[in-house]
Formats: C-alpha cells, sequence, structure tokens
C-alpha cells in the first residue's frame, strides 16, 4: 500500500543563507555597475606631480618682469630744423655738457635773424633818442629856471639900490617902476618854469617807465632771435652718454624733430608692467626682490602709472642698498613683488591645474593614494608658488597638482604603477 511521503521543510539558517548571498551578490552588481558608471582615467603615477596642502604663512607675491632704464634722460629736439652739416659725436659716446653735438645749416632762419637784428636795433636807437630828448628838456628847463633865478637876484639887487635913489629924488619914479614890473615879471617867469618843470618831470618818468619797458623787450627779442639762430648748433644740456642719435649728414630736420636722447648714467631705476588686475594694489613703498648673477638684490615700488594700456599699467622702481654692477640700459629683470605681509593660510603648491580648472575644483587623492576623486574647492589669492585656499581641503591632504587638459571630464583619476 502506497504512504504519502511528506516534504521535509528547509531548515532557517539555510533560507537566511540564502538571502545573504543573493543580497551580497546583488550589492556586488551594483557595485560593479556604478563603479563602471564612473568616468575613470588611468595613468601611471610617476607622469603626475602630487602635492600636499600646508598650513602656513601666505606670501602675497606676485611676478613682475621689468627693464633697466636710466633714472634722468633728457631729449634732444631740434629748436630750429635745417639741414645737418656737421656730426661732432657718434652715438653711444660719453658728452659732457655743453659740447657741440650736431651742426644745422638753415639760410632762412639766417636771414630772418639778420632781418630781426637790424630792425631791434633801428628800434633801440630811436628809443634811446627819445629818451636822450627828454633829457635835452629837462636840462633846458633847468637852465631857463637858472638863467630866470640869477635875473631875479640882480634886479632885487638894483631895487634894493634904486629905493634909496629915489627916496633922495636921484632918479625918476619911471625908472623905479621899470625896475619894479621887470622883477614882477621875472618871478612870475620863475614860477612858470618850476610848474612846467614839475609836469615834465611826471610826464618824463611814464614815458622812460615806458621807453624802459619797450627797451627790454626788444632786447629779449633780440637775444631769442640770437639764440635761435646759435641753436642751429646743437651742444649737450648734461654730462651723460649719448645712447641714441640717428642724425647723418645731409639729412634733413625739421623743427621739433627728435635727434636723440642722453641718459645719467650712474644711477638706474626698473620699469616693469603690471596687470591690470594688480592696479588697486600696487602702491609707492612696496618692495621687490630679484637675483641677478647669483646676488639678491631689492627695488622699491617709487612711482605707480596711472594709465593703463593693453591691460597693464606702468610702475618706476628704484634699487634700495647694493646697486647691481655692469647693468646695461634695456636688460630685463624677473622680480618678485611684494604686495601685503604674510598671512597665516591653508597654501597649495601652484601647478599646471590652476590654468585648467581657475581653481574650482581638484583632484584629491584617497587614504590608499590609489584613486584621485574630483572635487570642489575655492582660492583666494596665489603668487607664483602657492594657492591660498578658503574651502574644500585639509591639511595634510594630497592634490594632483599637474595639467588636467586630459582628464577635465573625468571624475576620478586611477593611478598605476
Amino acid at each position: 500500500m502506497d504512504r504519502k511521503i511528506e516534504k521535509t521543510p528547509r531548515p532557517f539558517w539555510q533560507w537566511s543563507l540564502l538571502g545573504i548571498t543573493i543580497i551580497c551578490s546583488g550589492w556586488f552588481v551594483y557595485g560593479l555597475l556604478a563603479d563602471a558608471s564612473i568616468r575613470t582615467y588611468r595613468v601611471p603615477k610617476e607622469q603626475l606631480i602630487i602635492s600636499r596642502v600646508e598650513q602656513g604663512a601666505f606670501e602675497d607675491l606676485i611676478p613682475i618682469r621689468g627693464s633697466i632704464q636710466p633714472f634722468d634722460s633728457v631729449f634732444l629736439d631740434a629748436v630750429i630744423g635745417g639741414a645737418v652739416v656737421e656730426v661732432y659725436v657718434e652715438e653711444g659716446a660719453f658728452v659732457e655738457a655743453g659740447q657741440p653735438l650736431v651742426q644745422l645749416s638753415n639760410t632762412q632762419t639766417r636771414l630772418t635773424a639778420a632781418t630781426a637784428d637790424a630792425n631791434t636795433t633801428e628800434q633801440l636807437n630811436n628809443l634811446t633818442n627819445i629818451s636822450n630828448s627828454f633829457e635835452m628838456t629837462k636840462l633846458n628847463t633847468e637852465r631857463q629856471i637858472i638863467d630866470t633865478e640869477y635875473r631875479i637876484t640882480e634886479l632885487e639887487r638894483r631895487m634894493h639900490r634904486s629905493e634909496k635913489l629915489i627916496a633922495g629924488s636921484l632918479i625918476s619914479q619911471e625908472e623905479f617902476d621899470v625896475i619894479a614890473d621887470e622883477l614882477a615879471y621875472q618871478k612870475k617867469l620863475l614860477a612858470n618854469a618850476m610848474a612846467r618843470q614839475e609836469i615834465e618831470k611826471h610826464i618824463r618818468g611814464e614815458r622812460l617807465l615806458q621807453i624802459d619797458a619797450q627797451m627790454n623787450m626788444l632786447r629779449e627779442n633780440l637775444e631769442i632771435s640770437q639764440t635761435s639762430f646759435e641753436s642751429l648748433l646743437v651742444h649737450a644740456p648734461i654730462s651723460g652718454q649719448l645712447t641714441s642719435f640717428p642724425v647723418e649728414i645731409g639729412e634733413s630736420k625739421s623743427t621739433g624733430q627728435r635727434l636723440g636722447q642722453i641718459d645719467v648714467i650712474n644711477q638706474y631705476k626698473i620699469v616693469a608692467q603690471i596687470d591690470e588686475f594688480y592696479v588697486s594694489r600696487v602702491a609707492p613703498g612696496q618692495e621687490a626682490s630679484f637675483t641677478l648673477a647669483g646676488s639678491d638684490f631689492n627695488a622699491m615700488v617709487d612711482k605707480v602709472y596711472p594709465e593703463i594700456t593693453e591691460g597693464t599699467f606702468e610702475v618706476d622702481l628704484v634699487f634700495e642698498g647694493l646697486q647691481p654692477q655692469n647693468v646695461r640700459r634695456g636688460q630685463t629683470l624677473q622680480m618678485e613683488l611684494t604686495l601685503g605681509n604674510p598671512v597665516e593660510s591653508l597654501l597649495l603648491p601652484l601647478g599646471g591645474f590652476i590654468q585648467d580648472t581657475g581653481g574650482n575644483w581638484v583632484f584629491v587623492l584617497d587614504e590608499n593614494g590609489e584613486f584621485a576623486h574630483r572635487r570642489d574647492i575655492r582660492v583666494g589669492r596665489r603668487n607664483n608658488r602657492y594657492v591660498e585656499v578658503r574651502e574644500g581641503l585639509q591639511p595634510g591632504e594630497s592634490v594632483i597638482t599637474s595639467s588636467y587638459s586630459q582628464v577635465e571630464d573625468m571624475d576620478r583619476i586611477q593611478l598605476t604603477d
């Protein structure tokens, strides 16, 4: 007789083991799929530059490039244009103040100077004659006063004698009246002459001042005319090196044309062009440093020019302390300009990544150093060695700082041996 066989149920531990196996398998498959969806770039570790994030003093430095220029320069311009007839020195020569450099010739200027000289001399002679005529008038008036005073003195003596004679009836009344009338007449002439003398003195004083001013102006014009003619012979205004002098015999130079330049060579300055991004942060008194021929030197910002040309502005720097020897005009120097005092900050060494990401994100290595994951960060100031990290990184973390040009679209980087 058949007997029904009952199926024995599975133990609970087998079901538990089966469930764990299924979950682990699912999690493994999910991990594989998730890992496959992450864009990964594999690269040998030795091809990368890996830097460590550190806490330190951030020096607010910017690299600048400057050129050596003379501290003082004087430009030579043709005051009066003309043809070059003689050149006395060569470009690059050292000249002394007042030394002749070049002789120009201008026939029209010569004729103009001669005509002006003749006209001015004639006007000066006319003014001199007018001044002399005032002096002659003064002398004539004084002579008239002297004569009148003498005549009055003589008449007063006769009048005194006539008073005694007429008392004794020794002369007639008519003779006495003639003497008295003549004396009164001469006194009126004297009063008139003295009044005229005062008027002439006032007029002469004003007119002589005008004549003196006119004569001074004419002399200045004559001097200018002579100076213009003499300026055809160009002299060195200062002592120094004639660094630019493109002048050839027979060449014609127009009025105001640049002839050359004389540099004072015992003192130099540095002229640098700086990106306009720093225009509000650069000020006189800031220090810069540079290395030349194995020695360290310092300079200080002396002047900041406000004009911005093609995205840069210009500054003048002067040497501090020891000035380098054997420098040449136009020589280029690579310098570091300090914009502020050192500040304690989180620092990341500068690298090619900054050009690709703008400092907005980086690849940070995990603890094992096998993978580098993309992470957003925020940076602040930068110098030629470090960038200041504001957010996103911690001290001691390792960051890939080489170029990201090939991994900009990746989510992580796998480092291989």
